[in-house]
């Protein structure tokens, strides 16, 4: 069994990619790497708007997708080599041949379905007749796996004729549909897209918070049958913290820097506008994004707005020109030591109307005082996120299989099984710990114009008043 599988298979010669070096291929592989589909990739940024600050930062979503693959490999590598790992396996819970295809697949095409700043419109997408104009990258999977190209075979008819999977199942386990089998494996404390981008994201920007015992923390995998999701020794606590830093460092200094943060601000304000005054309509702005590379959809986007100048095109050519917004007024939005959140900052997460509203609002008290004639748009919200970064509830659920004497309880001959992560009491790193990571990053922000940051600041009391209201 384990011969014919896909993780002892290399006749297909090697592709280079930093930071994992050469990566074996074989032919059901390369079919999916040479496909139109999967090489759309090549065109999105892993990190939007980062390359504004970190020049290098411009890797994509294409060697991401060849990173996770390979991590998943050398994950389930470990898992049918290793005497314990293999030991702990179930009749619910196993990883025979056709499991591992699917998890490779499913590791390889997870961000097939991404378009320009995914990321950026999927959470504060901009918004029509009560709709987000823009899908989550998850639910497009189907449309590029069964989508036919001229000359290839669509992505779901090369999974099931040459790697023998169910595209349909390999599709529930991306989108987390599948049965519960394989649903932390793909998405989670442990998964392999996050070994992968943190790494891939420290080492493009050229920033030193990337270090992470990747090697050690795959040898300590093992499986957790129970909660169908893998579960780590104790050998795997050292690199594990240095994996939660990591991510904590990484968001504070990249992926919620203020000017990548700005920018897409910017983005969503002009997109909201473009959408509201009829300049182009939803299914125009999906074609533009959906269809693009990120340097193009900008170009194009420039192009379309020309003919009819709406007044926040100012903004798009600002983020094209790289004018950008400033820091006016920053607040944490947690009160009483970041435990209470503050209800309407974080309402206008997903308030769309209200923030727009509220914008206008801003620049009319301005008006009022200053008389500069603002058009509503050089004044803007940026509310913190509603997402759980972390994955706080993941790892409250992650267990630690302890292999060592030490850990023998009084009543036992062998060691205690399988032991919340939380209560092993080997590390300051518990859930709890990092959810303050979590509050300590969030923030909510007003951003404006670098002309207007004094007046933002002089009538703070005013506009933080209006905002509450």
């Amino acid at each position: 069994m384990i011969s014919d599988s896909f993780l002892f298979r290399s006749e297909g010669g090697f592709i280079r990619i930093p930071v994992w070096g050469h990566i074996p291929l074989n032919k059901p592989l390369k079919k999916i790497l040479a496909h139109p589909a999967f090489l759309r990739l090549k065109g999105i940024r892993q990190l939007s708007f980062s390359q504004q600050v970190y020049p290098g930062a411009t890797h994509t979503r294409f060697e991401h997708s060849i990173g996770v693959y390979h991590l998943m490999k050398l994950i389930l590598q470990r898992i049918l080599t290793n005497p314990l790992a293999e030991s702990l396996q179930s009749e619910t819970f196993f990883f025979d041949n056709h499991t591992c295809k699917l998890l490779l697949a499913s590791s390889l095409l997870h961000d097939i379905g991404h378009y320009p700043h995914a990321h950026i419109l999927e959470e504060h997408a901009p918004i029509y007749d009560g709709k987000p104009v823009f899908a989550a990258h998850e639910s497009l999977l189907d449309s590029f796996l069964f989508e036919q190209y001229e000359g290839f075979a669509p992505l779901a008819e090369i999974l099931e004729n040459d790697w023998k999977v169910d595209p349909r199942e390999t599709a529930g386990i991306i989108t987390g549909k599948a049965d519960g089998r394989f649903k932390k494996l793909i998405s989670g404390t442990l998964d392999p897209d996050k070994m992968d981008y943190l790494m891939r994201d420290a080492h493009h920007c050229n920033i030193p918070y990337g270090s992470i015992d990747i090697e050690r923390l795959i040898e300590s995998f093992v499986p957790d049958p129970e909660l169908q999701r893998f579960a780590i020794t104790e050998k795997g606590i050292a690199p594990l913290e240095s994996l939660l830093f990591t991510k904590y460092m990484m968001m504070r200094n990249v992926y919620w820097h203020h000017t990548s943060r700005t920018f897409s601000v910017m983005l969503r304000r002009m997109l909201q506008d473009t959408v509201d005054e009829q300049v182009l309509f939803p299914e125009e702005l999906r074609e533009l994004f959906y269809g693009n590379s990120d340097d193009r959809v900008l170009h194009e986007l420039s192009q379309r707005l020309t003919a009819a100048r709406p007044p926040s095109g100012e903004l798009l050519h600002n983020i094209m020109q790289r004018k950008i917004y400033k820091r006016s007024l920053i607040f944490s939005p947690y009160r009483n030591g970041a435990n209470e959140p503050i209800a309407w900052m974080f309402a206008y997460a997903t308030d769309h109307a209200r923030r727009k509203k509220k914008e206008y609002e801003i620049c009319n008290i301005l008006n009022g005082h200053c008389g500069l004639g603002l058009n509503g748009h050089e004044i803007l919200i940026d509310p913190p996120s509603l997402k759980d970064v972390f994955d706080y509830a993941d790892l409250r659920e992650l267990r630690i299989y302890p292999t060592r004497i030490e850990h023998l309880n009084d009543s036992q001959s062998t060691p205690e099984r399988y032991i919340r992560f939380d209560d092993f009491g080997e590390s300051v790193f518990l859930s709890n710990f990092i959810l303050s990571f979590e509050r300590y990053t969030k923030k909510f922000r007003i951003v404006c114009r670098e002309d207007l940051c004094d007046r933002v600041l002089e009538h703070r009391d005013e506009i933080m008043g209006m905002l509450k209201e």
